[in-house]
């Protein structure tokens, strides 16, 4: 399945995972990783269907907390096996 990363840098606060993970609630997401960084920023890199991805992607960015979304499109490789 052809998806997008979504690399999204946030402000880290009081339920700023959850709006995040509310946001994205009715999107095919694949993977979610969500760090914090001693800079007062935090770091969100969302995996999502590509038929999502640019939906996914407005949504994100308004949100409060959210500085920046950058897209990064993925696409499996099928390895042929010998």
């Amino acid at each position: 399945m052809e998806h997008t990363r979504l690399t999204v840098t946030l402000q880290p606060g009081h339920g700023a995972l959850a709006r995040l993970a509310a946001t994205l609630n009715n999107h095919h997401v694949l993977d979610l990783t969500y760090t914090t960084a001693p800079a007062n920023t935090a770091t969100a890199v969302v995996s999502v269907a590509q038929s999502d991805a640019l939906r996914a992607q407005h949504k994100l960015r308004r949100l409060v907390d959210v500085i920046e979304v950058t897209p990064t499109p993925v696409h499996d490789r099928v390895i042929p096996q010998r």
